[in-house]
């Protein structure tokens, strides 16, 4: 018994050997699959139920059916566009090679319907493209001719997806809210559209980003886009523009807040942003025989605002604190005050990408621009600047009036590196907080390479006030100037290191230093920006004057820095010159 066993397993080894040999044998010999190329070519249509085109249609059932088995729509009432809508909207099913869609209600009559499926016709194997696929009928004796086509602008990054151009044949705005528009169209990437197959007829038009794929507006994350004037169509048109935006909240919202006064401070983030020209807020007490009178000042931030409590020394106990726009109580909040003691050390200037490249021009003012608000005077014993031998050189400072720009003033040698070397208590904060020691090299640049840069403005209107933002080659905002008062403003830039500029304007409607978007429920349109395209071209050792008539004509795809926002610049009127009469002779 125990011989035959060594046999049976000798003969089983080898059998396996034997095996495994052919399977390396086969792997080797591994081929390229036969079959031929890969198929890319698009299902067709090839039989309609009845046919696309068709007048006088009467049915609930359309059958399309093509020449391969093609995909099952994942999200129909997203991936079909139906103009004017159906609804309910209605039953759109796949079955191998063919496309049903029924509904149940009855159709208006003497209208056009299309069914545009864009890209979403895809065969079931290789997933190739059916494009731009659609079908139409009627139900009236002809087939609707006339076609909306148009760009949509926006001040958005770029076009959001589910973006439509809608228009309705309501004429109430709140349509636009609770209804479905009669026609519809997607809105491509480049911002073109077209309406096709639409009946002569009377129109509000609008644009959307469908956030929730209901087809009207009800969300305040949507972008929308609306035309202030009724639409009269009895031709086809293709010049209908749009300006797509994100509505401006009319009411203020605290969105978050530090719940713990820490350091004498305490920030609060709005819904909107802040105006630092115009939107003057207070806050109070709850207890109005506190001694601690709180200071709100807005940051850099143009949605946060910072709020001071000089005097707060140790207390532990909840505030409740009243926060006022113009006398108007916004909102109120409750927070509690951390024990701590009276002054703590802090880098006032904490922005360190902004200084990582810092320099000055000769002749001109090193300017740093704080985070928080100071008191002044500044301490100057406090403050050192040296060469790169580590000399000690004499300077003067100043604060701007908007409590957190300096300027450092000194003689400044070109192509020389210079140290700056603000010691503690250098300066204070609003609630006696002082600066930590902090120090910046940065370099000097001589006037040999800079050049001097005078802009003359020509506004399009003499009352009407306008931003004027200078722009360096990166995309940074370097100053700001309020035009008005005249049609020609002249601006004198000083001295800039040579390089490209680009500028940019706001046409400022409601005077309150900073672009505004626009709000459905008061009818206003985003305020409109202009963009120079020709680049200003700083050389060395040279004077250049430009003469640049803003023209708001000309729609952009970017929104400008917020005005509001922190710019080391003085928002002062440019030099007005003389009103010059108009080609027909009178001043606009």
């Amino acid at each position: 018994m125990r011989q035959k066993f060594r046999i049976n397993l000798s003969h089983i080894r080898c059998v396996a050997a034997f095996l495994i040999s052919s399977m390396v044998i086969s792997c080797a010999q591994i081929a390229s699959p036969t079959g031929g190329d890969r198929d890319k070519t698009p299902p067709k249509a090839v039989a309609f139920m009845p046919p696309s085109g068709t007048t006088n249609f009467q049915k609930k059932e359309i059958k399309i059916e093509f020449d391969e088995w093609i995909q099952p729509l994942q999200n129909a009432k997203n991936q079909v566009i139906i103009s004017p809508a159906i609804e309910p909207f209605p039953n759109i099913s796949i079955a191998r090679n063919e496309l049903s869609i029924k509904w149940k209600q009855a159709l208006d009559s003497n209208t056009t319907y299309s069914f545009f499926f864009g890209d979403n016709i895809k065969d079931n194997n290789e997933g190739n493209v059916m494009p731009d696929f659609k079908y139409i009928f009627s139900t009236g004796s002809y087939i609707d001719s006339l076609q909306v086509k148009g760009t949509v602008h926006t001040t958005l990054e770029s076009v959001p997806e589910n973006s439509y151009v809608l228009l309705y044949k309501d004429m109430d705005d709140s349509a636009f809210l609770q209804k479905r528009p009669f026609y519809i169209s997607k809105i491509q990437s480049d911002g073109s559209f077209q309406l096709d197959h639409v009946k002569e007829g009377n129109y509000r038009v609008y644009g959307l980003s469908d956030k929730n794929n209901n087809y009207y507006y009800d969300l305040p994350t949507e972008a929308i886009a609306f035309s202030d004037s009724i639409l009269y169509l009895s031709a086809s048109i293709d010049t209908l523009s749009l300006e797509l935006f994100l509505p401006e909240e009319m009411n203020w919202r605290i969105v978050a807040y530090d719940r713990v006064i820490k350091g004498g401070r305490l920030q609060i983030e709005w819904n909107k942003e802040i105006s630092a020209t115009q939107d003057q807020f207070s806050v109070t007490l709850q207890d109005t025989l506190s001694p601690v009178q709180p200071v709100a000042f807005p940051m850099k931030d143009a949605k946060k605002l910072m709020i001071y409590f000089p005097g707060m020394q140790a207390d532990t106990g909840t505030y409740t604190l009243y926060i006022r726009n113009k006398n108007q109580l916004l909102d109120s909040l409750q927070v509690r005050a951390e024990s701590r003691r009276f002054g703590a050390p802090i880098p006032f200037f904490t922005d360190t990408m902004t200084y990582k490249n810092l320099r000055v021009i000769e002749g001109t003012p090193l300017q740093l621009s704080s985070v928080f608000y100071s008191l002044s005077p500044v301490d100057t014993s406090r403050i050192l600047l040296t060469d790169t031998s580590g000399t000690v050189l004499p300077f003067s400072v100043s604060r701007a009036d908007d409590w957190v720009t300096y300027s450092i003033s000194a003689d400044w040698k070109g192509e020389q590196m210079y140290k700056l070397v603000l010691l503690d208590s250098a300066l204070s904060d609003l609630s006696g907080n002082y600066a930590k020691k902090q120090e910046f090299s940065f370099s000097a640049v001589s006037r040999k390479k800079c050049g001097k840069l005078l802009i003359t403005y020509q506004l399009p209107y003499k009352n009407t006030q306008y931003i004027a933002i200078l722009k360096d080659n990166s995309g940074k905002a370097l100053h700001r100037h309020i035009l008005r008062d005249s049609q020609a403003v002249q601006i004198d830039y000083g001295w800039l290191p040579a390089g490209m500029f680009t500028v940019e304007a706001v046409e400022d409607l409601n005077e309150n230093g900073r672009w505004n978007s626009g709000n459905f429920a008061l009818k206003t349109l985003p305020e409109k920006i202009y963009k120079v395209t020709k680049p200003i071209i700083i050389k060395e050792n040279w004077d250049a004057e430009e003469t640049i008539p803003l023209d708001f004509s000309v729609p952009v795809h970017s929104s400008p820095l917020s005005p509001s926002s922190k710019v080391p610049a003085t928002d002062v009127p440019g030099k007005i010159l003389p009103d010059k009469k108009s080609k027909s002779g009178a001043n606009k």
